[in-house]
């Protein structure tokens, strides 16, 4: 299945090919970010890294700042 996202802070789209019944959380790995340090939203509605995604899903992945 193929996804649509937004990286936000990078201000870039990409086109995600997954495997079916992949979750947010395969995504975000795939994507090499770890996913206590992202939100993904659906439609502008953050989704949790259990949900399935759907092919044709376009998402946004927003970095969450960290620091020390």
């Amino acid at each position: 299945m193929k996804v649509k996202v937004l990286l936000v802070r990078e201000k870039r789209e990409v086109l995600v090919d997954l495997p079916e019944n992949s979750r947010v959380k395969d995504l975000v790995k795939s994507l090499g970010y770890n996913v206590q340090g992202v939100v993904v939203l659906r439609n502008d509605v953050p989704i949790v890294e259990d949900d399935f995604l759907r092919n044709g899903d376009e998402l946004k992945i927003i970095l969450t700042a960290s620091g020390g």
